[in-house]
């Protein structure tokens, strides 16, 4: 199988301090809405949180899927919400780090299976894989480290 698109991993890429490009993003993303966080409960919908999310959208995903990091490090990790078009094929691709795929709502079909809301995959780092949507709209929920 050859691999036809390459997700963008960089965001675990780390600097000298340690901190992760992804974890600079979304305090920049948040700063600029003059978002703090450790102030209590924070939620989607507080204000300047859908301007920062907005500004966490992903570039370079497939046609057909858009994705958005969180704006939140959780338990050391990035999360991110990802959503399918019906009738999407996400290519052939593999990931430089394990990956853990929830969906939230949809169906999400890899191979023979068919995953709905509440079902997961985990993927090794370096194993290639597609997956597909049916003719429902699909979002997954998932860490990145």
């Amino acid at each position: 199988m050859s691999i036809e698109w390459r997700p963008d991993d960089s965001l675990s890429a780390r600097n000298k301090k340690g901190q992760t490009k992804g974890a600079l993003r979304a305090s920049a993303a948040l700063r600029k809405h003059k978002i703090r966080l450790g102030k209590g409960i924070i939620t989607s919908r507080d204000r300047g949180m859908a301007a920062a999310t907005h500004d966490l959208k992903r570039t370079g995903m497939p046609a057909g899927v858009e994705s958005w990091q969180l704006p939140i490090l959780f338990f050391g990790l990035h999360w991110y919400w990802t959503c399918f078009d019906a009738f999407t094929v996400v290519p052939v691709h593999s990931h430089d780090h394990d990956s853990l795929r929830v969906v939230v709502s949809g169906e999400l079909k890899f191979g023979r299976k068919t995953l709905k809301p509440g079902d997961w995959m985990f993927v090794p780092a370096g194993q290639t894989y597609s997956v597909r949507t049916g003719s429902l709209k699909v979002c997954i929920l998932y860490p990145h480290p």
